[in-house]
């Protein structure tokens, strides 16, 4: 199950980064920070009717976020806030047709959940069966002949 929040623009701030310090060069940058109004929906319907009630708001100083829990939910808007990935789209995105489907958002969430394993080495061990030994093979010596890119 999907669940969808909405959040609205609360404050654009400036922030200033020194990029080398002999050089004294400063770039501007302007951070979004985004707060939650409404709760926890689980209905697209909900959604729409909800987006429709805040058809005042320019679309682009609302955000529609998507997660499967509640607390993975939190995790996308401190996500957002830090200016990193999110499952999240602009109002505008979501009422043109731009959707997230489960699959995406629970792909997004194991990648950047930190009990993944993604700094473990691989191991490389052949596999026991005759067959995927040969296909293994195969592949090994097109990789060598320069069919396969690496």
């Amino acid at each position: 199950m999907i669940y969808y929040r909405v959040a609205f623009c609360v404050e654009q701030a400036t922030v200033e980064n020194i990029e080398h310090i002999q050089s004294h060069s400063q770039t501007t940058t302007q951070q979004v920070l985004w707060k939650w109004r409404s709760t926890l929906l689980t209905s697209p319907h909900a959604l729409f009717t909800l987006l429709r009630a805040y058809s005042y708001i320019p679309k682009d100083n609302i955000r529609v976020f998507f997660a499967s829990s509640e607390a993975e939910m939190d995790d996308m808007l401190a996500r957002q806030n830090a200016g990193q990935i999110s499952s999240s789209v602009s109002a505008d995105q979501f009422l043109s047709g731009k959707r997230i489907n489960t699959m995406d958002v629970k792909r997004l969430e194991f990648e950047l959940s930190m009990e993944a394993d993604h700094d473990e080495p691989y191991t490389f061990a052949l596999p026991h069966s005759i067959a995927e030994r040969m296909a293994w093979t195969n592949l090994l010596q097109k990789r060598q002949r320069g069919e396969l890119e690496s």
